[in-house]
């Protein structure tokens, strides 16, 4: 039987993936796609290169995996300042804004840059299904302000928030873009 540096299997298996997806992330985030191969995450991660397999399928898994630790937390907080918003004006305002904090907390542009390349057909998966749910709550949102505009309208509003996740991606203030994509956004919802 194996060493294990946890009471029970199962917690030495949760911990040793935990160090695989921390590997990964940080080696993403560090070198790019281009820099997560399995000798630099088993090396990060501190076990033997073909260990890595008893816990994922491969390395492009780990990508999927570092993106299911931020999407569920992202989409959760967008969902939240939605329902609070009790106008539809101010929900598109609060869909806004929302998605751009996310961005600014999380580092959208390292996210989307997990995607490129070979991404396994999971990760792929859940970034079109968040983009289709978050395209959903805009245009549902938007078609109770302008019925009949509802696509040209919620598609300027999406066009304005991937504006400000590219300014943001740039370095600009992420406060700046905030405020300056909501400001517009609410000028024109209203």
């Amino acid at each position: 039987m194996p060493k294990i540096s946890a009471p029970t299997v199962k917690e030495h298996r949760d911990q040793v993936r935990t160090r695989l997806i921390d590997a990964a992330e940080n080696l993403l985030r560090d070198r790019g796609a281009d820099g997560l191969t399995a000798g630099a995450v088993s090396s990060a991660a501190g076990i033997a290169r073909n260990s890595i397999y008893r816990y994922v399928d491969s390395v492009d898994d780990l990508r999927g995996l570092v993106m299911a630790r931020h999407l569920p937390a992202w989409m959760a907080a967008v969902q939240v300042s939605v329902d609070a918003a009790k106008d539809p004006r101010e929900r598109v305002v609060a869909w806004a804004r929302a998605n751009l904090e996310q961005a600014a907390n999380s580092g959208h542009g390292y996210l989307m840059r997990i995607t490129r390349g070979r991404p396994a057909d999971a990760t792929r998966q859940a970034v079109d299904d968040a983009h289709s749910r978050m395209g959903m709550a805009i245009y549902t949102a938007v078609a109770e302000i302008h019925p009949a505009g509802a696509r040209v309208l919620g598609d300027v509003i999406y066009a304005m928030v991937d504006a400000g996740f590219r300014r943001l991606d740039a370095g600009d203030d992420a406060d700046l873009v905030i405020a300056t994509v909501t400001d517009a956004v609410r000028a024109v919802v209203t």
